[in-house]
């Protein structure tokens, strides 16, 4: 099976990242939007702020101070889609009264930055619920108002890859390769690759579900039929964050093979051949000594016949000074000694 891989692919368009924890104020994208004749100019940014979840994000909004104004005659009022009060400062001193309770103890400003017209809000531990249209309100002289649009992110895990089956695979196999990753919001776009890095889209599956968080587990399989070694690739593009993170699956060689069960049959067959040779080559030597032996005996029968008797030699006596002797006589096929003693 194959290695895995992680990549992250920044979309050139996107124009900032998500402000990453930290009380330092960050300031960026800034695009005059708000110019009426007779207001305070208010800046914001042009693109989306993207919030992390549970991490804090920056919310900008600059005004232009008139010359010599006072912080007692300024008014500063963060408010979000549905009016629902963020935060509030007014007469010199923060107003949270009627702070909605859900972003209790989460909003700050900074109160030394206004006097240089910086009425930024930070807005700590972001949530799914703190993803909307957020207006900053200002009064000096006369009121003004800009938006500040919210978009709250959760990159996802890695992706997980499940081959199955996974063992006894051969050419011609139709084989499932199952992506997960989790935890991540809000909804991706999810593309199959093969190793040539053509786009798969036949026979894939793909589900997204939230739960009980609102964060997506998001599941996605394909079918394909196996033909030689190649590698898969589930690619997860996340929309918002505009990153893409990727896991491969190689099919090498090795699964494609010979089933466990053929093989062991295989081996089988081929030791019970072999057994069969071994005993067929103990036959044909045993039957060979007997022919053998059988000509062997044919041969000196056919010797004594032609002489028409036996063969029969006798050696004379010979004595010792022990007084004994031996006689040898000498019988077809067999030598025979006997002993004597006078």
């Amino acid at each position: 099976m194959g290695g895995q891989a992680n990549e992250s692919a920044p979309d050139d368009r996107f124009m900032g990242g998500p402000y990453r924890g930290g009380r330092s104020v960050r300031l960026y994208w800034i695009l005059v939007v708000a110019k009426i004749p007779g207001a305070i100019e208010l800046q914001v940014p042009d693109a989306p702020v993207i919030g992390l979840l549970g991490e804090d994000v920056l919310l900008p909004c600059w005004f232009s101070p008139p010359a010599g104004f006072s912080l007692e005659a300024l008014s500063v009022f963060w408010k979000v889609t549905n009016l629902q009060q963020v935060h509030a400062f007014s007469r010199g001193q923060e107003q949270l009264e009627n702070q909605d309770p859900e972003f209790k103890n989460r909003t700050l400003l900074f109160p030394s930055e206004l006097s240089n017209g910086n009425m930024s809000l930070l807005l700590q531990e972001v949530r799914l619920s703190d993803e909307g249209i957020y207006t900053c309100f200002v009064n000096v002289e006369t009121p003004s108002s800009a938006a500040v649009i919210l978009q709250v992110a959760a990159p996802f895990s890695k992706p997980v890859l499940h081959l199955e089956p996974s063992e006894s695979l051969k050419p011609g196999d139709n084989v499932t390769i199952t992506c997960h990753t989790y935890h991540g919001y809000p909804q991706v776009e999810l593309v199959w690759q093969d190793g040539n890095g053509h786009n798969l889209t036949e026979t894939v599956t793909t589900s997204q579900v939230a739960n009980d968080e609102g964060l997506f587990h998001v599941q996605s399989t394909i079918v394909i039929t196996l033909e030689t070694s190649d590698t898969y690739t589930c690619l997860v593009y996340n929309p918002v964050l505009r990153d893409v993170i990727n896991s491969s699956l190689t099919v090498t060689g090795q699964h494609l093979s010979f089933p466990p069960v053929a093989m062991w049959v295989t081996v089988g067959l081929c030791v019970c051949l072999l057994g069969l040779l071994v005993a067929l080559a103990l036959v044909c030597r045993k039957q060979l000594i007997q022919t053998c032996e059988e000509e062997q005996a044919e041969a000196g029968n056919e010797e004594v016949e032609e002489n028409g008797e036996l063969k029969t030699a006798m050696q004379p006596l010979k004595t010792n000074s022990k007084g004994d002797g031996e006689i040898y006589l000498f019988f077809p096929v067999l030598p025979v000694r006997i002993s004597y003693f006078l």
